[in-house]
């Protein structure tokens, strides 16, 4: 029955872009919704760019559906971010059923911590990460290399005027240490000298005994941002809050809104600390 099911997406798939093969080569598709942002800017108006996870996915510990995998059929070219659970564990099954389909590792040049696959939360990773999809789309697309690189340079633009905000936002702050509940923010605490205190413990919930000695850590540095992701669930980060008296921020680091969500969370941190 699942196999029949399956059989029948993929004819479902194929009739779909046979129908309009002009448009199936002029799609693009991404794992999550900031790399949508960031292609967009620089692919332009004649891509159209899709994102294969939905919204509150985690694809840290997600799995492609059927469905998911079989959408990709309909897709010129696949930009994936490179260090994501659901990519390592789904490349090969994606290569093995669509042989055609371009698939581009845009985190190519950028200098891993911490195994944090979040790459992009930092400006100047999304430098590297924007220059690897303009090479991309100028290898599927050589009439159009001009068009990329001049958005390219529109996108750096972008990202150094963000930089300066966030370094303007920060330069109030008076402690360096933030609370969060997954460590998502590892770039972005690189970046602009900060340290990231991660209530969860190597992709787990922490023991007692590992959320006594974060608490003790915290009153420490007596930092006053915690922030959690809506993602996950926040309980823990609240125990560690009320014990603390910090402030607790929710954010989104998959959210589209790439630069609306680095300037809030510069925001959040750039707060007077009590």
């Amino acid at each position: 029955m699942r196999k029949g099911l399956y059989i029948a997406l993929l004819l479902l798939a194929l009739l779909s872009c046979s129908g309009n093969r002009e448009r199936c080569d002029r799609r693009i598709t991404v794992t999550i919704e900031p790399y949508r942002f960031l292609v967009e800017q620089i692919a332009g108006p004649e891509w159209e760019v899709t994102t294969i996870l939905p919204k509150g996915a985690d694809p840290e510990t997600s799995d492609f559906t059927a469905r998911q995998i079989l959408s990709l059929a309909d897709s010129r070219a696949y930009m994936f971010v490179g260090d994501f659970g659901v990519e390592k564990n789904w490349l090969h099954k994606v290569a093995a059923e669509h042989p055609a389909l371009l698939m581009f590792d845009t985190s190519s040049g950028v200098e891993r911590y911490n195994n944090d696959p979040h790459i992009w939360t930092s400006p100047d990773n999304m430098a590297l990460i924007a220059s690897n999809v303009c090479n991309a789309l100028c290898s599927m697309d050589s009439a159009g290399s001009n068009g990329y690189r001049e958005r390219l340079e529109a996108f750096r633009l972008m990202l150094q005027v963000t930089d300066t905000l966030i370094t303007e936002k920060l330069a109030a702050r008076t402690d360096s240490t933030f609370i969060i509940f997954h460590p998502s923010l590892t770039y972005f605490a690189r970046m602009y000298g900060l340290q990231q205190l991660a209530v969860e413990h190597e992709g787990k919930e922490p023991s007692a005994a590992q959320m006594q000695r974060l608490i003790e850590s915290v009153k420490e540095s007596a930092t006053k941002t915690l922030f959690v992701q809506e993602q996950f669930d926040d309980k823990h980060a609240r125990v560690v809050a009320d014990a603390v008296g910090a402030d607790i921020f929710t954010i989104d680091p998959l959210n589209y809104d790439w630069q609306g969500q680095m300037l809030y969370i510069a925001d959040c941190l750039s707060r007077v600390q009590q």
